[in-house]
């Protein structure tokens, strides 16, 4: 079967399965294990293999030499240089204690002996992070027997299956001593840095030369190597440092004298101490990726921690430890990649799962009858649309390669290096443009020979890699990487001809040099047109390359020669756009570029028509750019009429953008109400974070989110450019009936005397606040700064709200001076970005930094109840400075375990992402979200208790592929979840969630109140265990159990308080605490009422209980309501018309008194602040 060289992964994966599939249906397989052989080989010279891949073509390879070659030294050459790159494609430990197994047994069979390697040695992990287990893969995916038997972790189990590969003579330039141990030291130098996994290679290494110093003479060279061993191994830190040094230790007490024992232990334990003190400081890192299923998202803080951590060691004065830094930082990318790095197997979840499977004939026969037959141009059809989906599948890997990249970059490696990273980069995601991209421009900043550049660049080309499979941003982006690495060599070999510097050559004005790159970029242009129409880059990124080309020489030739002579050049930079103009006559963006070319050079008449011609097109395309670029001209070159004509498109395209976003705002604000009238409340499946949705989105406060995306999406940012200058659109007629009634009631209030204003209050509106997007995050101040000085220094950039601080913070300069961090509220969002053009300026002498308050927020929830904020402001005080940490009022709920820690720089609260997961306790994993204030503006699951149901009566054995199979031929099920006990068993429930409210009543009604595994199981949806409504307490108990807390300062918080009465009073003794913030002057003392658990609890803390608020004495004292006057009935003091009173009896009449100015309304609803009023009278 031909193949053309090809770098499509799944081309690949078609072949190889293909003759998976025959195998395990015949029994003839000789011939077509050699197609497997050469399918495997094919792929492996184009793309990196998967370990799995690697396993089998190994053994094929190795059950090959073992039935034709056994005992060539070719042959046995062949397989040692197989088994070595089998290493290079991954950082999975199965296949590097396999290679070492290798040569340990060609080792021994040549020494006529054997090597035993134990099987229960250390466990590693294949790519879905689960235990390998490689001991019959080959004789499942393809029905071979008769290969070299393995152990679970991948190590060849028998040194005789491996004896006959040894040549007679002629062994001992690979297999003697110094070469297997140059081998194994070279396997292990790769892999050290794995922190969890690479003692499976050391310990085979370790026993390896034991074994030899114990067959051979002791001398003192043979001890000092393996010395060297042991104190390489102890300056690596890793999971079983302790069991190493605790080896070493009896390593040396065995064959060291007593009197050197003491002083050789203490040279190493210096490598040591530092060794475990990094290993301690992963530990938890680690233990948040350890498990099977861990996601990406549980590794990102991981790896954010780690690049965070680089980047301060690589700014220190002190880099002792830089170097280990930085292998860990590089083998932590390395393994994460490993899991994450890979081109998806299909285009979902369903074929991923199915390539991943054995191809037997019931496998195939299944995805078959799934699929259903079609003809060969619908399958062709779909394997194009299929690799279309999969592109959004290859963003996250590929983020990851680039992020590993730059790590790598950074640390100024050499281009050995740098250049084999690129080419793993390339072969794991080789649809990747960027990918490529990186690898041509490293090729050139190496200065590798330019032949290997034009051989990477021809190769990747006319493979089709890109186009078909990659699409059109992948394309262009490694032809723009083309024509740079051209003009990087150019510029060399011009500056090496001129004899001055390369930074001094002007390519541009070398009329040869000029003409070559602009027929790449005409090959470029002509490439990137062979796409698909919806795949072309609609940025036209490759065009105005080309045209700023040309513009730049033709001002070089100008200057050189005259304007007459630059001329010639101008009609190059034309047909680029007039060709553009023709490729893409309804594209908008290539009217607006085209029209500003033209309208630079004095063109008017062309440009004004082609800015006709765009403002004329439909589409989905915005033409509100190119119309603001219309009237920008006219005002600048046209007439009055051609202005007014400019003037009204933009006109008119702003009405219709504005008519079409307040009607998706009206429909999305209808679908919200809808969905809120139609909330429940869920039991509580005890795998979340204790925090209602209701409290989290509560005003002023930020709130996080997980799905950032649909979030942005719905931001109001999403309104049209010219929002703010625009008149104020037409309302709705509800809009209208509700303005004419408002305009009634105001008639009927000016015929009323007016009200006198009461105390305090001024008739000017208030600003309405954004909070969130209207305040930065200032630091960097001077220790004392003032709040006149930041007034001062943000003058220009518009009206300030509020500023908190400025406050003293545990962050100095690089000097070792004090600084201080403020936050700055301003009246509009839009002031921000004026403000942050202040960045990196100078109060003082101090340079300030200012980031968007919620960049450097993060929402932390899921820790234990008795967490306080002295415990939360240490843990996360080690990722950088802390603002403040605020916590959610506890007035109502007790259960509210979450709170707002404020860093004050972004990069502390990304790097303090690496909580997220961690347990601080046993039964609680914390969860620590980026602030997304956007969260609050839609709730994302409002429609969720619809469709989902709740299952109780569960077996403690029971599991979710069980559930599922349960439900599913009522309905289909999007997912299943079952809580479990800080044991890991199960509790007895199930949450299970369908597509749609209708599938969800469907299965309900045919599952309740049946046996599921021979019990009788509950079924109902989630939002109908709410509880009933508590039974209302009498005011008397309320107020036995209730202090007053007084001392406290202005600014105090309702967590804080409650935190310090149950340090003094016990946990769980606060039931809720009454306090209003901002409502006391900043130099008084304040007071607050706080609720306890019972009148025992109030006693005993007002007789005796000693509480502090951050330093600061409290005195509790017994609540004493104030008396309530006599109750009078409504007709006792309603005003009677007629000369009697009730009864007939006479009413002697008082006259009444006056209301007094500041007497509530009783007509008027009452708010929380009339709330607040009365409890504190």
């Amino acid at each position: 079967m031909a193949h053309a060289p090809t770098l499509d992964p799944w081309s690949y994966q078609s072949w190889v399965r293909s003759l998976q599939r025959k195998l395990l249906a015949t029994d003839e397989r000789e011939e077509l294990a050699k197609e497997l052989l050469r399918a495997y080989g094919e792929a492996a010279d184009q793309i990196a293999l998967r370990p799995a891949d690697w396993h089998m073509y190994l053994s094929l390879a190795t059950r090959r030499a073992l039935r034709e070659e056994a005992g060539s030294a070719d042959a046995l050459q062949e397989l040692v240089e197989l088994h070595q790159k089998s290493v290079q494609d991954s950082l999975d430990m199965s296949l590097f204690v396999r290679c070492a197994s290798f040569f340990l047994h060609l080792h021994a069979a040549r020494a006529q002996s054997a090597a035993e390697l134990p099987e229960d040695s250390t466990r590693v992990t294949d790519v879905d992070g689960a235990v390998w287990d490689v001991r019959g893969l080959i004789e499942t995916w393809t029905g071979l027997s008769d290969t070299p038997a393995l152990h679970a972790n991948g190590t060849y189990a028998a040194t005789s299956s491996l004896a006959p590969l040894v040549p007679s003579d002629d062994a001992d330039e690979l297999l003697s001593d110094d070469a297997v141990r140059d081998a194994l030291r070279s396997l292990y130098a790769q892999c050290a840095y794995h922190t969890t996994q690479s003692a499976a290679l050391w310990d085979l290494y370790l026993d390896w030369e034991l074994r030899l110093l114990t067959q051979a003479e002791r001398t003192p060279e043979r001890l000092d190597l393996v010395q060297q061993v042991f104190l390489a191994r102890l300056q690596v830190p890793h999971e079983s440092l302790e069991d190493t040094f605790q080896r070493f230790s009896s390593f040396v007490s065995t064959y060291y004298p007593a009197e050197d024992y003491e002083e050789t232990l203490a040279s190493a334990n210096k490598h040591y101490a530092d060794a475990l003190r990094m290993w301690r400081e992963r530990e938890r890192h680690e233990a948040s990726i350890a498990a099977p299923g861990a996601a990406l998202e549980h590794w990102t803080p991981y790896l954010s921690w780690e690049s965070h951590r680089l980047k301060t060691l690589r700014t220190a004065k002190d880099k002792t430890h830089l170097a280990t830094e930085e292998e860990l930082g590089a083998a932590l990318y390395r393994r994460a990649l490993h899991r994450f790095g890979w081109y998806p197997l299909g285009k979902d979840a369903e074929e991923q799962v199915h390539a991943a499977r054995p191809p037997t004939q019931a496998e195939e026969k299944a995805w078959m009858a799934k699929s259903g037959r079609k003809s060969h141009k619908m399958l062709e059809k779909e394997k194009h649309a299929a690799r279309v989906e999969a592109r959004a599948l290859c963003t996250a890997p590929e983020s990851l390669w680039l992020d590993y990249a730059a790590l790598a970059g950074h640390a100024q490696p050499d281009a050995t290096s740098m250049l084999d990273l690129c080419r793993a980069a390339t072969r794991a995601l080789p649809t990747s443009g960027r990918l490529w991209a990186l690898y041509l421009r490293t090729l050139v900043r190496y200065q590798r020979p330019k032949a290997q550049f034009d051989e990477v660049f021809s190769d990747v080309l006319h493979s089709r890699t890109l186009a078909d499979s990659g699409g059109g941003a992948a394309l262009v982006a490694f032809l723009q990487a083309r024509v740079d690495g051209e003009r990087a060599y150019a510029t060399l070999e011009a500056a090496v001809a001129q004899h001055v510097a390369p930074e001094d050559v002007v390519l541009y004005a070398d009329l040869d040099r000029f003409m070559h790159i602009y027929e790449l970029l005409v090959h470029a242009l002509g490439e990137a047109a062979k796409l698909p129409r919806s795949e072309q880059d609609q940025s036209f990124a490759l065009e105005r390359y080309a045209v700023d080309w040309v513009e730049r020489a033709a001002r070089a030739l100008s200057a050189a020669a005259g304007a007459e002579a630059a001329a010639g050049l101008y009609p190059l930079a034309e047909s680029v756009w007039e060709n553009a103009l023709k490729a893409h006559a309804s594209s908008v963006q290539a009217h607006l570029y085209a029209a500003q070319y033209y309208a630079q050079h004095d063109n008017d008449a062309r440009a004004r028509q082609l800015f006709r011609a765009g403002a004329a097109k439909h589409g989905d395309e915005s033409k509100m750019p190119l119309l603001e670029a219309w009237v920008q001209f006219e005002h600048a070159r046209g007439t009055i009429a051609q202005i007014e004509h400019a003037e009204g498109k933009a006109k008119a395209e702003s009405d219709r953008l504005w008519k079409a976003w307040y009607r998706s705002m009206y429909q999305h604000e209808s679908a919200g109400a809808s969905a809120q009238a139609g909330e429940g409340t869920a039991p509580d499946d005890g795998a979340t974070a204790d925090v209602p949705m209701a409290e989290r989105e509560a005003p002023g406060v930020a709130a996080h989110t997980e799905d950032a995306a649909a979030a942005s999406a719905n931001a109001p940012a999403a309104a049209p450019k010219d929002a703010a200058s625009s008149d104020v659109p037409p309302r709705d007629a509800a809009a209208e009936r509700a303005a004419g009634a408002a305009e009634s009631q105001k008639r009927k209030a000016d015929d009323l005397p007016a009200a006198e204003p009461k105390k305090g209050r001024t008739d000017a509106p208030q600003p309405a606040r954004d909070r969130e997007f209207s305040s930065i995050m200032v630091s960097g101040l001077p220790h004392d700064a003032t709040e006149a000085e930041l007034r001062h220094f943000f003058r220009e950039c518009g009206e300030i709200y509020e500023v908190a601080g400025p406050r003293g913070v545990a962050e100095t300069t690089p000097e070792g001076e004090r600084t201080a961090a403020a936050l700055v509220e301003f009246t509009e969002r839009d002031m921000v970005a004026a403000a942050r053009t202040r960045d990196l300026k100078r109060i003082r002498g101090f340079e300030v930094h200012i980031a968007p308050s919620y960049q450097c927020t993060l929402y932390v929830t899921n820790f234990a109840p008795d967490t306080d904020d002295a415990q939360i402001r240490a843990r996360f005080g080690q990722y950088g400075a802390l603002f403040d940490v605020r916590w959610p009022s506890r007035k109502f709920a007790q259960s509210r375990r979450f709170c707002y820690v404020q860093f004050v720089r972004a990069d502390y609260a990304h790097a303090a992402l690496a909580e997220h997961g961690v347990h601080w306790s046993e039964e609680f994993a914390l969860q620590v979200f980026l602030s997304n204030p956007a969260h609050k503006k839609q709730r994302t699951d409002a429609h969720a208790n619809e469709r989902e149901l709740y299952m109780t009566g569960l077996p403690r054995g029971a599991h979710e592929e069980q559930v599922r199979a349960f439900f599913e031929p009522h309905a289909p099920v999007e997912g299943v979840r079952l809580p479990l006990r800080p044991d890991g068993k199960s509790r007895g429930i199930a949450f299970i969630s369908f597509h749609s409210a209708i599938d969800a009543r469907r299965a309900m009604q045919a599952t309740n109140s049946t046996q599921f595994l021979g019990r009788l199981v509950a079924v109902m949806l989630a939002d109908a265990g709410r509880r009933a409504p508590a039974r209302p307490e009498s005011a008397e108990d309320r107020h036995a159990r209730s202090v007053v807390v007084a001392g406290l300062p202005p600014d105090a918080q309702e967590a804080l308080i409650q935190q310090a009465v149950e340090k003094a009073l016990g946990p769980g003794t606060v039931k809720r605490v009454f306090w209003t913030p901002g409502r006391h002057d900043a130099d008084a003392q304040a007071d607050s009422l706080v609720e306890l658990q019972d009148a025992e609890t109030a006693g005993r803390a007002v007789l005796g209980a000693s509480v502090e608020y951050d330093g600061r004495p409290l005195v509790l004292r017994a609540h004493t309501p104030a008396p309530k006057e006599a109750l009078v009935p409504r007709a006792a003091a309603r005003a009677r018309r007629g000369r009697g009173g009730a009864l007939g009896f006479a009413r002697v009449h008082e006259p009444r008194a006056e209301p007094r100015a500041d007497a509530p309304d009783r007509g008027a609803p009452k708010g929380q602040d009339q709330f607040r009023a009365m409890l504190y009278k």
